[in-house]
């Protein structure tokens, strides 16, 4: 009897909603990414929004990936990525991170205000740094491919890479 309600017991808080996430989790997310120097909007950017989902196993906790969304910046360096559709079990997606690409350049900084907002929920500006040297933008580039990410979840992050390797004059 004892043993039925335990597993009985643990049912349900399985089957039981965790703390309800933060809406902001699922966007839609918002911001301009600009020249640091100039502080003109740089278009043609990729953002990449990944969500991971926390799975456990009887000896450790894992991730894996559960989706991706994506968006280019417009010429004034603007961009929206789309909410995503929470799923019933929302408890197990973790907050998604973030990835920019724009050829030529690399991430500066994030500012966000107020200082205390939550980027791209609050007005977040993403600064990005000129590439000055080939050397620059290669071992930028090196880093900028997400092999976690399916590819039909990353084509503009894609798109973007590829621009930058043919200004390298690099194969596709």
């Amino acid at each position: 009897m004892t043993r039925r309600v335990l597993l009985g017991a643990l049912l349900l808080l399985l089957l039981l909603p965790g703390p309800a996430p933060a809406e902001e989790k699922w966007g839609p997310f918002r911001g301009r990414v600009v020249d640091v120097e100039t502080g003109q909007g740089i278009a043609e950017a990729a953002i990449l929004a990944i969500w991971l989902e926390k799975w456990s196993s009887p000896i450790e906790t894992h991730t894996r990936f559960y989706d991706a969304k994506e968006a280019p910046t417009r010429p004034d360096g603007t961009f929206e990525i789309p909410r995503l559709t929470p799923p019933f079990f929302r408890f197990r997606i973790m907050a998604p991170t973030f990835e920019v690409f724009a050829p030529g350049y690399a991430e500066q900084r994030w500012v966000t205000t107020p200082p205390t907002g939550e980027p791209l929920i609050a007005p977040t500006v993403i600064e990005m740094r000129k590439l000055k040297t080939r050397e620059e933008r290669l071992r930028n580039l090196d880093f900028a491919y997400k092999p976690s990410v399916p590819d039909d979840k990353q084509i503009l992050y894609r798109q973007a890479i590829r621009r930058e390797r043919k200004e390298l004059g690099l194969g596709p």
